[in-house]
Order: C-alpha cells, then structure tokens, then sequence
C-alpha cells in the first residue's frame, strides 16, 4: 500500500489589486478557502468580504520548503508580492474556483 502524498499550499488572499493581502500555508487549501468564507463569526481576523480572494498560490510537496516559501515572500515586502500575484494573475481574479 502507497503512503498518501502530502500537499502543502503557500497562498496569498487579497481584494482589490495591490491593497492589503495574507500570506499564509495551508495544507489543504480549498478546505481553508471555504472556511474562511463559511465562519460565522469571522473564524480568522482576516476573513472580511473584501479579501476573501484566493489570488495567488504554489503548491509543495513538502511542507519545509512551503515554509520557507512563505517566509521568502513574506520578507520580500509588499511590492513584492504584489509582483509576484500580478505575474500569475493579473486581474487579481479569485482562483479557488481552480483548486
């Protein structure tokens, strides 16, 4: 019997282009999507209508690197990851429809 793959996201969660985003890992992330939008109460403190977007993504297998990842981005500053979204999606369309 073959182990499961593990699968770990690093994500980035905005609204409106280039406003304040979310930076985060999660290791299911359509799980994490949907309860961001489903708590009621808010069950993060970031979970307002207005940035409940998915805009950017990248999937690891391990979950070391996916930290690394995220911390990468997260010292990378805001500019930064503002380019890093417009290069994958420029639009800042929602893309949890795609997981």
């Amino acid at each position: 019997m073959q182990a499961q793959q593990s699968h770990y996201f690093v994500y980035i969660m905005g609204g409106q282009p280039r406003s304040e985003v979310k930076i985060g890992i999660a290791d299911d992330l359509h799980q994490y999507v949907q309860a961001i939008r489903s708590s009621s109460p808010p069950a993060v403190n970031y979970a307002t209508a207005d940035k409940n977007n998915l805009v950017y993504y990248e999937h690891y297998d391990e979950k070391e690197i996916a930290l690394t990842r995220e911390q990468q981005i997260k010292d990378g500053g805001a500019d930064s990851a503002f380019s890093l979204i417009e290069s994958m999606n420029p639009n800042w369309l929602d893309l949890s429809d795609m997981l």
